[in-house]
């Protein structure tokens, strides 16, 4: 059933993408050409590298070539046909940090005031209660993975903080303190692009009480954490991407599995399945939303939906994360 629910819900977005087609490259004609001494020769151009090119014969069988003994002309015809195609981009299989490389410090911690700041090579978190080491260790080293990630994307992010040397997190021990300071009731965080400050209730990622410090509990989790760090490190993109680009690849990253500081970008599909069999045992997969709409939709029409129908916002979360996910993996 698990294969099938994830066969279903990609086939229903490609069948509702064919008004998209594009293209498949079109295989390269037979063409002559010559070498520095003259000799002529008929052949397709396969690949070409940059030095090398190899070749298919009219017969099929196909050999390399450099390209400096190329005539010329060739060469330069080469040089134009190699600009004019396109790139090809491969995420790496894993992406993240290594815990060793992690410089996770303890700035100030103040009881009184419950007031505790922890700060990461690129991040500075304020939170109402104590970490305990392991909890330190673990939240940077979540943080500076997603950070890691972006930065791998083929989007060509540079992930750097609006203002200051590192971005900026608060985290909050109860929602009613979380929604005082600004955070949108009933949400699991929230990145306020104009304050530039990620926030975050301790529920949404699983912290619980051990004395007087705070630690992960059973049901410690990074969805929401990755998601809202991926719109803060997305800040000077937000004004102008389309939402279903903004909202579906902060879903693609909070859905890759992440394990000690590393996602495995290469189980992404497992990412998927998983995501599929949660809403199936909750509320249900959602419709997708019909791209045309979605394409040509504004941000203000996007929060409007958000504000008045929760069916219909789940589709268009749940379609941007599938658009997301079919043009890095398929």
């Amino acid at each position: 059933m698990r294969g099938s629910l994830f066969s279903l819900a990609v086939a229903a977005l490609l069948v509702s993408c064919l008004y998209l087609r594009a293209e498949l490259p079109a295989r390269e004609p037979l063409r002559d050409w010559k070498t520095l001494e003259g000799e002529g020769f008929r052949a397709a151009i396969v690949s070409f590298d940059g030095t090398t090119i190899r070749f298919r014969a009219d017969n099929g069988r196909r050999s390399s070539f450099p390209l400096a003994r190329l005539s010329p002309d060739d060469q330069s015809f080469l040089a134009e046909w190699l600009e004019n195609q396109p790139l090809v981009f491969v995420m790496p299989a894993t992406v993240g940090v290594e815990t060793s490389e992690i410089d996770s410090e303890v700035v100030s911690e103040d009881e009184r005031k419950e007031e505790f700041v922890y700060r990461t090579q690129n991040f500075e978190f304020i939170s109402q209660g104590k970490f305990t080491q392991s909890l330190l260790r673990e939240v940077a080293r979540n943080f500076e993975a997603t950070h890691a990630l972006l930065q791998a994307l083929p989007w060509e992010i540079d992930p750097k903080p609006p203002s200051g040397d590192r971005f900026r997190a608060k985290l909050f021990r109860s929602a009613t303190e979380y929604e005082a300071a600004g955070g949108l009731k009933n949400s699991g965080g929230v990145y306020m692009g104009s304050r530039e400050i990620f926030m975050v209730p301790f529920r949404s990622i699983g912290l619980k009480k051990v004395g007087k410090s705070y630690a992960k509990d059973r049901d410690f989790e990074t969805h929401t954490l990755v998601h809202e760090l991926t719109h803060q490190m997305m800040h000077f993109w937000l004004g102008y991407l389309p939402q279903w680009v903004i909202e579906g690849t902060a879903e693609y990253t909070a859905l890759l599995p992440l394990r000690l500081g590393k996602f495995r970008v290469s189980a992404a599909k497992g990412g998927l399945r998983d995501y599929l069999d949660r809403l199936k045992r909750g509320s249900g997969v959602p419709g997708r939303y019909p791209l045309k709409d979605l394409f040509s939709m504004t941000n203000a029409e996007w929060n409007h939906i958000l504000e008045q129908d929760q069916r219909m916002a789940s589709q268009l979360y749940f379609t941007s994360y599938l658009l997301v996910y079919y043009f890095m993996h398929l």
